[in-house]
C-alpha cells in the first residue's frame, strides 16, 4: 500500500497536532546544501563526570559544520556549575539557556530548536552519552546520500555501563539489536525503534509541529509517530555512539520500565484514535513466560478471516523470551505492553485501557483460536440486541506431553435461562467476547476477593455480567485450550476452591439471600454448585 493512501499519511500533519506557538525558520537553499546541524542538548540533574565526557565527545566531532544549544532545564547548582566549566571545553559554536524552572525534555528541545532556526539538519544528544568522534559525520553523510523523501536517519548504538565500560556484548547482541532497529517506519505504531543516534530534518520537524510537552518521557517516541508519514526513515546499520544503561539520573534508570512502556502504548493509541483506527475487535492476550507459545498464539489471531482488529498483547512479568518473541512479531494491528509481574485480572484492566474496538476478545498466551473465530462472533454479536454482554462458543482441549500435543475433548457451552443457572452451572467457556461498553459498565475485571488477588476472576466476571446482561452462546468449536503442569488450576487448585465458595456465596447474597450453596467436590476440586432455596423465597427470580 502506497504511503499516500494510507490513514496515516492522511491524518498528519492537519490533525492532531501540538497547539504550541513557534517560530519557524526559513532555510534558504544555500543553507540547505550546507548541511548544518544544529544539536540540542538537553541538562537537568547530571552526574559532573558524564556531562564532562558528553561535552568532550561534542567537541571531538570530524565534521565541525554545527552548532550547539545547551538547555539547563531547571538543574541543581551542582550541575549547573558543572555545565558551565564543561563548556570551556567547547571550540565550535555554542550558546547556553539557563533556565531555573523545570520544564521538561520536549519543552527544552522545541526552546533549543528556536535558536538553530539557519540549521536544516537537526539532532540532540543525552548528558550521560557519549557520541563516536564520527558521529555526526556519519549520519550527515547518510542523510546527504539518501533520497529526497528521507526526514530521518538513525544508527545502532554501542551500551556501556554507569562506570563507561564497554557492556560485555557479543556479535549476537548487535544482530538482535539490528533486527530491532531495521523495521519498516510504520512499525513505530508498535515499538520505538530508532534508539537514541539519529538525525532528522528541521523542515519535517516542523511540518510535525515539533515535539509535544503533553507525553513527557515518551515526547520522542511520540514525535517518530508523527514523523513517520513525513517522507522515509533511513537504518545506518552502523554503531555511533556509547549509550550509558544505569546512569544515576537516566530516565530509563529513575523510571520503571513498565511505567515508559504503558506511556509510549498511551501515545500510539492516542494516534489510533485520532486518525479514526478504531477496529470492530480488540483481542487482549495475556501471557507470562509463555516463549514456546506466544507466537502461535498472535499468529491465530493475525491470521483470522475477519482483519479489523488490534492485538494488545501484555507480557506480564515474563523472565524468559516471551517479550522478544511479541516484538518478533512484524503487525501494526499490534499494540505490545510489558508490566511487572501481577495477576490476570489486573493485566486485563490495564489492556482495557488500550482498548478501541466495539468488542473485546479475551485470549491466553498459550491457547489458539479458529481462524473464522472472529468473523463468526463479530456476526453473531452484531445481530444480537444491546443487551447481551458477552458472547461465547466451544473450547478444545489440547494435553501437552513431552513437548507433543494429543487431542482432547470438546467443552461445548451453554444457553442460560437467568443468572442463578450461570451460577449453579459453574463453568466459564471460551473463547469470550464482550461487548466493551458492558466491560466499562462493571468497571472492568473484578481483581480482589476479602483483600486477596482473584484468581477466579473469568468466573467473577460471568456472574457480574449475569447481573445485567444477557449471555449468548455460538455452538461452534473455536477456542483451542493448552493443558499443560503450569496452568492456573492444576497450581492454584486450593485457592481457586476457596474463592469460587466466596464468591458464590457473596453472590447469592448480593441477589436476595433466597439460596445457599452447596458445593459438589470430585477429587478436590468442586465441580458444581446446588442451589438450596433458603425459605425466604421458593422460586427464582
Amino acid at each position: 500500500m502506497n504511503l499516500e493512501n494510507s490513514k496515516w499519511y492522511k491524518w498528519l500533519p492537519r490533525r492532531g497536532r501540538p497547539l504550541r506557538v513557534r517560530k519557524k525558520g526559513v532555510i534558504s537553499n544555500a543553507q540547505k546544501s550546507s548541511n548544518k546541524v544544529g544539536v540540542v542538548l538537553p541538562v537537568y540533574n547530571q552526574e559532573r563526570e558524564y556531562l564532562f565526557e558528553c561535552v568532550q565527545a561534542i567537541e571531538n566531532q570530524t565534521y565541525r559544520n554545527f552548532e550547539l544549544v545547551i538547555v539547563i532545564d531547571g538543574a541543581n547548582a551542582q550541575t549547573v556549575k558543572a555545565v558551565y566549566e564543561a563548556s570551556k571545553l567547547l571550540t565550535c559554536k555554542f550558546s547556553i539557556i539557563h533556565r531555573v524552572f523545570n520544564k521538561g525534555i520536549a519543552y527544552s528541545l522545541n526552546e533549543g530548536f528556536e535558536k538553530l532556526l539557519d540549521c536544516p539538519l537537526l539532532t540532540w544528544i543525552s548528558s550521560d552519552n557519549k557520541q563516536w568522534p564520527n558521529y555526526l559525520e556519519k549520519l550527515v553523510e547518510t542523510m546527504k546520500n539518501a533520497t529526497p523523501e528521507t526526514v530521518l536517519v538513525y544508527s545502532l548504538y554501542h551500551p556501556i555501563d554507569e562506570k563507561g565500560l564497554s557492556r560485555d556484548i557479543n556479535n549476537t547482541w548487535y544482530q538482535a539489536l539490528n533486527e530491532m532497529m531495521k523495521r519498516p517506519k510504520e512499525e513505530i505504531m508498535l515499538t520505538c525503534f530508532i534508539g537514541a543516534s539519529f538525525l532528522f530534518t528541521r523542515e519535517a520537524y516542523e511540518q510535525a509541529d515539533g515535539y509535544d510537552p503533553k507525553y513527557g518521557l515518551v515526547s520522542d517516541y511520540e514525535f517518530w509517530i508523527r514523523l513517520m508519514p513525513l517522507g522515509e526513515f533511513l537504518f545506518l546499520p552502523e554503531p555511533l555512539m556509547d549509550y550509558r544503561l544505569n546512569g544515576k539520573h537516566s530516565l530509563t534508570t529513575i523510571t520503571a520500565s513498565e511505567e515508559l512502556f504503558l506511556q509510549s502504548m498511551s501515545a500510539s493509541v492516542d494516534h489510533r484514535r485520532k486518525n479514526g483506527d478504531n477496529p470492530k475487535v480488540t483481542v487482549i492476550i495475556t501471557a507470562c513466560n509463555h516463549e514456546k507459545y506466544i507466537k502461535e498464539c498472535i499468529q491465530s489471531v493475525l491470521s483470522q478471516s475477519f482483519s479489523n482488529f488490534h492485538i494488545v498483547v501484555i507480557d506480564v512479568g515474563s523472565t524468559d523470551l516471551t517479550l522478544s518473541k511479541i516484538y518478533s512479531m512484524h503487525d501494526t494491528r499490534i499494540i505490545p505492553i510489558h508490566i511487572s509481574k501481577r495477576h490476570k485480572a489486573d493485566a486485563l484492566n490495564i489492556g482495557l485501557e488500550y482498548v478501541l474496538g466495539e468488542y473485546v476478545l479475551e485470549l491466553d498466551g498459550d491457547d489458539w483460536i479458529d481462524p473464522a473465530t472472529l468473523e463468526t462472533m463479530v456476526n453473531e454479536m452484531d445481530s444480537l440486541a444491546e443487551n447481551v454482554g458477552l458472547v461465547f462458543a466451544n473450547r478444545k482441549i489440547w494435553f501437552e506431553e513431552n513437548g507433543f500435543l494429543r487431542e482432547g475433548s470438546i467443552h461445548k457451552g451453554l444457553n442460560y435461562a437467568d443468572k442463578y443457572e450461570v451460577l449453579e452451572k459453574f463453568q466459564t467457556h471460551c473463547p469470550r467476547m464482550y461487548r466493551y461498553s458492558a466491560l466499562k459498565e462493571m468497571n472492568g475485571w473484578m481483581s480482589t476477593i476479602q483483600g486477596e488477588p482473584l484468581l477466579a476472576d473469568d468466573f467473577a466476571m460471568f456472574l457480574r455480567l449475569a447481573e445485567d446482561y444477557k449471555l449468548h452462546w455460538i455452538d461452534k468449536d473455536l477456542y483451542h485450550q493448552r493443558r499443560h503442569n503450569s496452568n492456573i488450576t492444576i497450581k492454584e487448585k486450593e485457592i481457586l476452591n476457596n474463592q469460587f465458595r466466596i464468591l458464590a456465596q457473596e453472590t447469592l447474597l448480593r441477589w436476595g439471600n433466597l439460596y445457599k450453596a452447596d458445593f459438589e467436590v470430585i477429587d478436590g476440586t468442586i465441580t458444581k454448585i446446588n442451589l438450596v432455596p433458603t425459605g425466604k423465597e421458593m422460586t427464582k427470580q
